[in-house]
């Protein structure tokens, strides 16, 4: 269940850096001629319709980011559904073993001696499957870890519903900025040979010196 959620946590922040870098690279100046009028687009009200998951994005005109915002909200809230379930189960039968009535003392009192009896109730027993299949501390157990995994994934999905109002903001204020045509990143290797103008006594001299070479265009 650990693991499920680090990968569930790791998908979150691989689409938050992806939306991130998206921004980034958006944020190339647009050349506007003086006579262009251009409407107003304004920051705030994508915030405020933010508010309503996707509808930001909508103003914006990132029509493309609804799938992935959606999908995150689809994917915490399974997982949050899916513990709670469990989490009630597993505390419906914690309950059921601890209250179970065969367990119970029960003290008597008669009056005729007036003098109190002890016995133990074992008349009903808890008809719960999980209560019967597991011991009390197992079940406890059980029931502490889908409570702890439930309320982790009702956090994830209240921080992706405030990343998704972060994007839908920032994409506002670069609204009127695009990519620029000669923007440009290429990755190559770099193999440095050593210097014949320093002398071999050096050390280290005859040692080639590798590594990756990133040149930015723009």
């Amino acid at each position: 269940m650990k693991q499920l959620f680090k990968s569930v946590l790791l998908t979150v922040l691989i689409l938050v850096i992806t939306l991130c870098s998206i921004n980034i690279v958006n944020a190339q100046p647009v050349e506007k001629n003086d006579s262009t009028v251009v409407r107003k687009h304004s920051p705030k009200k994508a915030t405020l319709l933010a508010l309503i998951p996707g509808a930001g994005h909508i103003y914006n005109k990132k029509y493309w980011k609804l799938p992935i915002v959606y999908a995150g909200f689809a994917v915490t809230g399974y997982y949050a559904s899916w513990n709670r379930s469990n989490y009630l189960k597993f505390n419906q039968a914690y309950r059921c073993k601890v209250n179970n009535p065969d367990n119970q003392l029960v003290t008597s009192y008669n009056p005729a001696d007036d003098s109190y009896s002890c016995s133990v109730n074992n008349k009903v027993e808890c008809e719960n499957e999980l209560a019967q299949r597991y011991e009390l501390d197992q079940l406890e157990a059980y029931r502490d870890s889908y409570r702890r995994d439930m309320e982790f994934s009702f956090i994830l999905m209240g921080l992706w519903y405030v990343i998704q109002m972060l994007d839908a903001t920032v994409d506002a204020h670069l609204y009127y900025w695009n990519v620029n045509e000669d923007l440009s990143v290429r990755l190559e290797p770099v193999i440095m040979q050593p210097d014949i103008t320093i002398p071999m006594s050096i050390p280290g001299n005859t040692v080639n010196h590798n590594g990756l070479k990133i040149s930015v265009n723009f």
